[in-house]
């Protein structure tokens, strides 16, 4: 029998979408723990926000953060909540929505939850 896959939400889906914009850097964890590394190479680096971090912990397992304005945030929580960082709104903003979220039919309510969380920034 064949495995069910699990549904991702649309609000997620059109996080992924607007990720997909943002630079991203790939680095090995070394002797470090993966948000250490991140932290790290950010700080060595300079990094400005908006960036994506695919801190390589092993040959089976990549961990995936978002480096937003406020701070290091896992990139899962990024795409689930993109609305509330600036930075992403700008590239929605830039790159229009229409364009974005084209296909994803999100609901009444995806866009009343992200509207009432608009001016919500983390």
């Amino acid at each position: 029998m064949s495995k069910k896959r699990k549904r991702i939400s649309r609000r997620r889906l059109a996080g992924q979408r607007v990720l997909a914009h943002v630079p991203t850097f790939h680095l090995e964890t070394g002797e470090h723990k993966p948000v250490t590394a991140a932290r790290r190479y950010i700080a060595e680096s300079g990094l400005v926000s908006p960036a994506i971090l695919n801190v390589r912990r092993n040959e089976h397992t990549t961990d995936r953060f978002f480096w937003g304005e406020k701070g290091l945030f896992s990139a899962q929580y990024a795409e689930e909540n993109h609305f509330l960082f600036p930075s992403l709104r700008l590239i929605v903003d830039s790159v229009g929505e229409e364009t974005i979220f084209e296909g994803l039919e999100l609901t009444s309510d995806d866009w009343e939850e992200i509207e009432e969380y608009e001016y919500a920034f983390v």
